[in-house]
């Protein structure tokens, strides 16, 4: 069933990765027909010093 992963920056309080994981669950749900319980969330947590977007690294913002 469906596999979605979220790389998001580190620093996310509990209650938001929550939030995340629900709504994204239930819209995948929704939108491929499939039970919400099928539904998988893969969050990771990425420091800035590991993301980069532009040619820079985002903690150089």
């Amino acid at each position: 069933m469906p596999v979605v992963t979220v790389d998001w920056w580190s620093g996310q309080d509990h209650d938001r990765r929550r939030r995340l994981v629900q709504e994204v669950s239930e819209t995948v749900s929704r939108i491929a027909d499939c039970p919400l319980q099928a539904v998988t969330v893969i969050v990771r947590d990425v420091e800035p010093t590991h993301w980069g977007s532009g040619g820079t690294l985002a903690a150089d913002h």
